[in-house]
């Protein structure tokens, strides 16, 4: 599929992910000036007897209509297209610029309580959006919700699972059958994981989400009373009553004694204190992580060509006219990451098992703003964000240098991310109105092991 074009206009760049009902791409739209950037569904039954291509055709119109209906408001990607084409089906949408809010929920870091309201209020508001067109998502997780770059708000993605409330599935006899089971394990309910999915599931999903962020553990690990299946995870947080007696509404056993939809949950925490907006939420809104513009995203997946030079490979991007020699054990990543906008990663052969981190060489380009074009301003600002992300944070060396022939800017720092203690190189320098980026991070008892090749990498960048 990689560089086909579908339906005359939608070109496919690469492959985002793939589950049960088909595989997404992102693609850009030749017939635009600007070839914006778009997300490409495809559905293609597994079989092709005239009886299944009837019903998934009928499906097909089913789910971009609903699509259609919900993707007029900015808590979901708009519906931009939907075709047949050599009998499969497509669903084109608009492309979130940011991150989901996996990025943000991690294992043993637990929020605060002013937090995870916050975080129940965004993630219900844009739920209540579906729910009041008696919609069902039914895949709601961290990865599915995403924080848009623009406005730091929350945006539902992937509804290859949505579902009617009274839809039903009927075979050629005419017997009615429960839903396919969709969702994913530790956040679907029981009524759900039977296939008879309803508004409440929903909620369900967004409670798990909120006891995960309160306690920093994965919803596999929320301990249940065997007796009445209630989860057990109180001793596990600092939260008030009120809260964790929401919460545990939200995530009761019987579907009958929940909330029944997005907008009860939202009317049951307006009686709670008012709280500030998250820190989280502003820190991703004022652009921390240096994400790249959408427009740089899109070049992620340029030409690229490989040759072979002695023991070094050659990372070749046409688009933004980048070269970079890189050890050939190494692994190379073209897959964009939502946070940081990375054109390419290069991550270091494993050691063994106990290898717990993989140190690695990333390489961002970043479009920047009128205030940001001077190497001093550019200083400022990376410094500034540094301070403001990390963890027991400490610079151990600033300095003047120079990358790809450019005056550059080098600093390193040590910090603690996950419990482990990490060295970061970062060196910077601009061209062309862009920010040139490359960030080595290690084991911090690793650092000064993997710097020698890491040097010779940083030291090969050519900018055309």
């Amino acid at each position: 599929m990689i560089g086909k074009i579908l339906d005359g206009r939608y070109e496919i760049i690469s492959k985002l992910g793939e589950g049960a009902f088909g595989t997404t791409y992102l693609a850009i739209d030749r017939k635009l000036p600007d070839k914006d950037q778009c997300v490409v569904k495809h559905f293609s039954p597994r079989t092709v007897n005239a009886y299944t291509l009837y019903h998934a055709r009928r499906l097909f119109e089913t789910e971009a209509k609903v699509l259609n209906r919900l993707g007029n408001n900015d808590c979901i990607p708009r519906l931009l297209a939907h075709f047949e084409e050599e009998e499969n089906f497509f669903l084109v949408e608009e492309f979130i610029a940011g991150h989901d809010l996996s990025y943000e929920i991690k294992p043993s870091q637990p929020w605060s309580e002013a937090e995870v309201i916050v975080l129940l209020r965004d993630i219900l508001e844009a739920l209540d959006v579906i729910h009041q067109h008696n919609v069902i998502h039914r895949d709601i997780k961290p990865s599915n919700l995403m924080r848009r770059q623009q406005d730091s708000k929350v945006v539902l993605i992937d509804f290859g699972a949505v579902k009617q409330v009274n839809s039903q599935v009927v075979t050629a006899q005419g017997q009615v059958l429960p839903t396919v089971v969709v969702g994913t394990p530790g956040y679907i309910p029981s009524e759900q994981s039977q296939g008879q999915p309803r508004l409440s599931s929903d909620v369900y999903a967004v409670g798990i989400i909120g006891i995960q962020a309160l306690t920093g553990l994965v919803p596999m690990q929320l301990a249940r009373d065997t007796t009445t299946g209630e989860f057990i995870w109180r001793n596990q947080a600092q939260v008030s009553p009120q809260l964790a007696d929401i919460l545990d509404k939200m995530v009761k056993y019987d579907f009958r004694q929940r909330y029944q939809s997005a907008a009860e949950v939202l009317e049951a925490l307006k009686t709670l204190k008012p709280t500030h907006r998250s820190n989280k939420s502003l820190w991703w809104k004022a652009g921390i992580g240096m994400a790249i513009t959408t427009a740089a995203i899109a070049t992620i997946f340029a030409l690229i060509v490989i040759q072979r030079n002695s023991n070094l490979e050659i990372y070749k991007n046409t688009v933004y006219g980048i070269t970079i020699k890189y050890p050939q054990q190494w692994q190379k990543t073209v897959t964009p990451d939502r946070i940081t906008g990375n054109l390419v990663k290069f991550i270091s052969p494993k050691e063994n098992d106990a290898d717990i981190y993989t140190e690695n060489l990333n390489l961002i380009i970043q479009d920047l703003p009128e205030t940001r074009r001077e190497l001093t301003q550019l200083n400022t600002f990376y410094i500034n964000e540094i301070k403001q992300f990390h963890q027991n944070f400490q610079i151990i060396q600033e300095a003047e240098s120079q990358l790809a022939n450019q005056p550059a800017h080098q600093v390193v720092y040590t910090f603690t991310e996950d419990r482990i203690n990490l060295q970061r190189l970062q060196i910077w320098t601009i061209k062309n109105n862009k920010a040139y980026i490359l960030t080595y991070t290690a084991d911090a008892a690793k650092y000064s092991k993997y710097l020698p090749v890491v040097q010779t990498m940083i030291s090969s960048l050519v900018i055309e």
